[in-house]
């Protein structure tokens, strides 16, 4: 049941993708295979240009791997490198398994608006890989939810 003052919900309807954080990726891969007979959809070495995290403009290195699976995106992370990166904070602290739920969202500035009302600020945000032209954000909800909030600009 939806709450009166939660217009949030208004922007994120639906789940577009679940995050994984792990810190072995093939062992995350032959889990799949295992339990679902399933390969990845696509999967590779990944740097984010110019994310903007905790402050400053840096590169963020992640082994990424993609299965398109029950109408829902699964993408399992693995940082790479000595970058501190929001899925290498998100191992050192003792976490691993669920990351982030993903939405895909047509104003960007209104979910960071509302985000921001309900007391949630940026973690990490950039540039889309897939679509230069769209935009994600990664939103530092781990104290209220035990998960990170992404929204990405919706491809037009």
């Amino acid at each position: 049941m939806k709450v009166k003052d939660l217009t949030i919900t208004d922007e994120l309807k639906e789940i577009v993708q679940i995050g994984i954080v792990v810190e072995d990726i093939e062992k995350a891969k032959q889990g799949m295979l295992d339990v679902f007979g399933l390969a990845p959809d696509n999967e590779g070495d990944f740097v984010y240009k110019e994310c903007y995290y905790r402050g400053e403009t840096i590169e963020a290195p992640v082994y990424a791997v993609f299965y398109d699976f029950f109408n829902v995106q699964l993408e399992f992370l693995q940082p790479v490198g000595d970058q501190d990166t929001i899925w290498k904070d998100y191992l050192k602290m003792g976490m691993h398994g669920l990351h982030h739920i993903r939405f895909d969202v047509d104003d960007q500035d209104a979910i960071i608006k509302l985000m921001a009302d309900k007391g949630i600020g940026i973690w990490q945000e950039g540039t889309s890989l897939v679509n230069p032209a769209c935009r994600f954000t990664y939103f530092d909800s781990m104290d209220k939810l035990g998960f990170i909030v992404e929204a990405v600009t919706r491809a037009r």
